[in-house]
């Protein structure tokens, strides 16, 4: 048995279109200990950003979405807070197209289907390499 998934018990915005995706999401990081905000689309996602306050540790969110994407969401927050992590997630069509817009811009990316390893371990090196203060649980706590 390999070593347990990264913990962390930041707050993540997150934001995807797709019911399913988005409950499955959640529920995989709700259960790495994660506080969860779930949003349909970006003007959900801000309206829950400013009821908040802010309050937001990592942005995941959908690069392709209706009206304003993953990526000018992710600017509409940084005006927000500048400090606040992005972590883009793509579909298998979109990939490719994804993963240059993510290089040039040089935006963390996380490709689609992922396991929930993958997704651990993309959401804490995201914000570890922040510069905010993490917020780590051990591998033995469990929520």
């Amino acid at each position: 048995m390999g070593e347990p998934a990264p913990r962390g018990t930041e707050t993540i915005l997150l934001v995807e279109p797709e019911a399913e995706s988005r409950t499955l999401a959640a529920f995989l990081l709700a259960r790495l200990g994660y506080a969860v905000l779930e949003a349909h689309n970006a003007m959900e996602a801000l309206k829950i950003y400013d009821e908040r306050g802010g309050g937001v540790d990592l942005l995941l969110a959908e690069m392709r979405m209706p009206r304003v994407n993953g990526p000018e969401l992710a600017q509409l927050l940084a005006a927000r807070d500048a400090s606040l992590c992005v972590l883009f997630l793509a579909d298998p069509g979109y990939e490719r197209l994804a993963r240059r817009i993510a290089a040039q811009k040089r935006l963390p990316f996380l490709p689609r289907p992922f396991t929930r390893r993958g997704l651990a371990e993309r959401v804490r090196q995201v914000l570890d390499r922040s510069g905010r203060r993490p917020k780590v649980l051990t591998a033995g706590t469990l929520r």
